[in-house]
C-alpha cells in the first residue's frame, strides 16, 4: 500500500463552488483511476503566494492524500497528464509518503525542551547532534515554514551543513523540503 499526497494551488479568480468542483472532480479521477482508498481532503484557503505564478498573487491551496495499492502505482503518470488538462490548477506536486513520519511524539522521546532552533541546540548540545533528529523528524514536512526559515539566509540561500550542524542526510532532507516549498509557492526563491 502506498500513501500518496497530492497538494495543489486553484486559480483564486473562482468562485467557492467552482473551487469545490475542482476538488471534487480531482477526488473522483482519483478513486476511479486509482482505486484509492482513505481519500481526505484539508483545504487551507486562500493564501498569499511568495511570488507570482501566472499573474496570481494569491491561490486556494488544498491537499488530498489517499493510499493506493502497490498494482496501481505505475498510473500516477497517467493521472498527472489528466491533471495538467484543468486549467484552473496553477500549480501541484504529488508526493510518495509511504515513509513519511512527520514527528514522533515528545513522550516517545522523553525530551521535554524549548529548544526549536538549530542555534540554540549547538549551543546547549556538545555533541552537535542535528536538530531534525533531536526532535524527532524522518522527512521534514514542506509545509512548516516556521522550521525550515532557519536554515535559509535572508536572501533565501540554504546554509551549508557546516553551518546549521546536521548531518548530510538530514541536510538533504532539509534542503529537499525547501525545494518543495519554494516550488509551491511557500517559501521566496530570492531574499524575503
Amino acid at each position: 500500500m502506498q500513501n500518496y499526497e497530492f497538494y495543489f494551488i486553484i486559480n483564486p479568480e473562482l468562485s467557492g463552488d467552482q473551487t469545490k468542483e475542482i476538488v471534487e472532480s480531482i477526488k473522483t479521477i482519483i478513486t476511479t483511476d486509482f482505486g484509492a482508498e482513505n481519500v481526505i481532503e484539508n483545504s487551507e484557503g486562500l493564501k498569499k503566494l511568495s511570488y507570482l505564478i501566472n499573474k496570481h498573487q494569491t491561490g486556494f491551496y488544498t491537499s488530498i492524500t489517499f493510499n493506493i495499492n502497490d498494482d496501481n502505482t505505475y498510473k500516477v503518470s497517467n493521472f498527472e497528464k489528466k491533471i495538467n488538462l484543468i486549467e484552473p490548477i496553477i500549480r501541484y506536486i504529488l508526493i510518495n509518503q509511504t515513509d513519511f513520519l512527520v514527528q514522533k511524539s515528545k513522550e516517545k522521546l522523553n525530551i521535554v525542551t524549548d529548544i526549536t532552533t538549530h542555534r540554540d541546540l549547538n549551543k546547549a548540545n556538545a555533541k552537535k547532534k542535528d536538530l531534525a533528529t533531536y526532535l524527532g523528524y524522518r522527512v521534514i514536512d514542506f509545509k512548516n515554514i516556521a522550521f525550515l526559515n532557519q536554515f535559509t539566509s535572508p536572501y533565501a540561500k540554504i546554509f551549508i551543513k557546516e553551518k546549521t550542524g546536521t548531518s548530510a542526510k538530514s541536510q538533504r532532507k532539509i534542503a529537499q523540503a525547501i525545494k518543495r516549498a519554494r516550488h509551491m509557492a511557500l517559501m521566496p526563491f530570492t531574499s524575503r
